[in-house]
Order: C-alpha cells, then sequence, then structure tokens
C-alpha cells in the first residue's frame, strides 16, 4: 500500500498533510495531532501563510476567545500529485480516435496560435535581442526552464531544459511544432529547431535568427 508523499518527514509536510485531510483544524487540533506545542505549530503556520498555503477563519464561541481555523489554499494544491498531462493525453487520443488526427493537429494549432496572440504584443517593436529575452520571459511564465545564449552576429540561441507538457509532445509532436510556430510568429525571426526534449533529446534547443526583410 502506497503512502501519501506529502505525510512524510517533517513537521511542515505533517501538518500540510492533516489540514489536506481533515481541515479545518486548529492549532491545538494541529498540536494535539502532533504530540507538539501550539507555539511550535504557530510557527510552521506562519511560514505556510507567508507562502500563501493556508488561509484561516474564526470561529467565535460562547465561552472563551474565537479560534481560527485552518485549510489550505488552493494554491497548496500543488504539493500534490497531479496527473493533468495523462488526462490531456488521454482526452487527445480520444479525440484522434473518433475525429482523426486532423483535428488533433488543428485543435493544437489553435493552442498555438492563442499563446502567439498573448506573446506577440510583448514583444512588438523591439530589437531582437529584447524580443528573444522577453519571449524566454513569457515561456518561463508558463512553465518552461529557459536559457538564451548568443550565437554569431545576429543570432540567438534558445534553450529549454524543461517543458511542463513533455509527456504529451512525447506522444503528439504537434506540440513541438507548435512551439516552433510561437516563436516564429511571435519573434518575427527564422526559427530553426535542432533537437527536442520528446525526441530524447537532453533539452530543445531553437536557433533564433534575423529576417532578411528586417536585417
Amino acid at each position: 500500500m502506497k503512502t501519501n508523499p506529502i505525510s512524510g518527514k517533517d513537521t511542515r509536510e505533517k501538518i500540510v498533510f492533516l489540514l489536506k485531510t481533515r481541515a479545518p483544524l486548529s492549532v491545538e487540533d494541529l498540536a494535539t495531532e502532533l504530540s507538539t506545542s501550539g507555539v511550535n505549530v504557530r510557527r510552521y503556520l506562519e511560514v505556510l501563510d507567508r507562502d500563501g498555503l493556508v488561509e484561516s477563519t474564526i470561529q467565535r464561541r460562547e465561552r472563551g476567545r474565537p479560534v481560527h481555523l485552518y485549510r489550505l489554499t488552493r494554491r497548496a494544491d500543488e504539493l500534490f500529485p497531479q496527473a493533468y498531462d495523462v488526462l490531456s493525453v488521454e482526452i487527445l487520443q480520444q479525440i484522434e480516435q473518433r475525429f482523426g488526427r486532423e483535428v488533433v493537429t488543428s485543435i493544437l494549432r489553435s493552442r498555438a496560435d492563442t499563446i502567439t496572440a498573448r506573446i506577440k504584443p510583448r514583444l512588438s517593436g523591439k530589437p531582437l535581442k529584447k524580443r528573444v529575452e522577453a519571449f524566454a520571459r513569457s515561456f518561463e511564465e508558463m512553465g518552461y526552464l529557459v536559457r538564451v545564449e548568443t550565437g554569431s552576429a545576429e543570432e540567438y540561441i534558445v534553450v529549454m531544459h524543461h517543458c511542463p507538457v513533455l509527456l504529451i509532445a512525447r506522444d503528439f509532436p504537434e506540440v513541438c511544432d507548435g512551439d516552433c510556430v510561437i516563436a516564429s510568429e511571435s519573434l518575427d525571426a527564422e526559427v530553426t529547431r535542432q533537437c527536442a526534449l520528446s525526441e530524447g533529446a537532453s533539452c530543445c534547443r531553437f536557433i533564433i535568427r534575423q529576417c532578411l526583410a528586417e536585417a
């Protein structure tokens, strides 16, 4: 039988696990469950609150002081295992089986168009170097791990060491094709993909060059 990975080793993790499974809980409730002091629990709750992982409401009593009851915020969901990528792959597989690969390709192209429309205004009017840097920041905001290198004159290399949709891209390489479209159309530049994580490489690498008309 598997144990929940968040229930684990230290007091912080145990507090998160208890709030996930039994919230709302007071400081006293948590202290009793953990066989520790309320002062110790409050110290951890202050850190969790600072990180945006817990929130509290006040419960008033007929007698005695009001009690703060704690629960996890939506942000805390990120601490637990997710299966969004698996679900996305399964949905795309079902679409392909029912309607054909062309429909999947069209959906993923629409995704690329939507992302391009969101990114491109942030790049407009800037020199190529600034456009590449802003492009990298935009992808980092989507969960990619990006590094920009300078190649030859007016040539830049965008390296992605982490792709948040890698599981999908392995089954549907149209995702990678879409990244090339996003880069080319949002940067108004010539884009060449040298390698891809989805193909077994250690990173995705794109060569960005100034368009001839702009050079």
